[in-house]
């Protein structure tokens, strides 16, 4: 500890004899901290995920539709415009 003293002793303040953490019972004359209660929003819940930071956001990739008649791409059998 001393040496931690000595170190930040130009810069910062010497911390006193460290005992853990001062009880705060008496602050709060015994009652119990809870977290804030919380609601569900309104409305129906996002379709879409949150990425999270290190993932690559990417479209997905579409397949092209084929045609079975005339093996076309971009449309199908019964869109097809070729005769029969």
């Amino acid at each position: 500890m001393s040496e931690l003293r000595g170190a930040y002793a130009g810069s910062v303040a010497p911390v006193a004899d460290y005992n853990g953490l001062p009880a705060l019972e008496s602050d709060f004359n015994g009652m119990r901290l809870y977290p804030p209660t919380t609601r569900r929003p309104p409305g129906r819940p996002k379709k879409q995920r949150f990425f999270s930071r290190g993932e690559k956001i990417m479209k997905c990739i579409r397949r092209r539709t084929a045609c079975s008649r005339c093996k076309g791409l971009g449309h199908n059998k019964a869109t097809c415009k070729e005769p029969i």
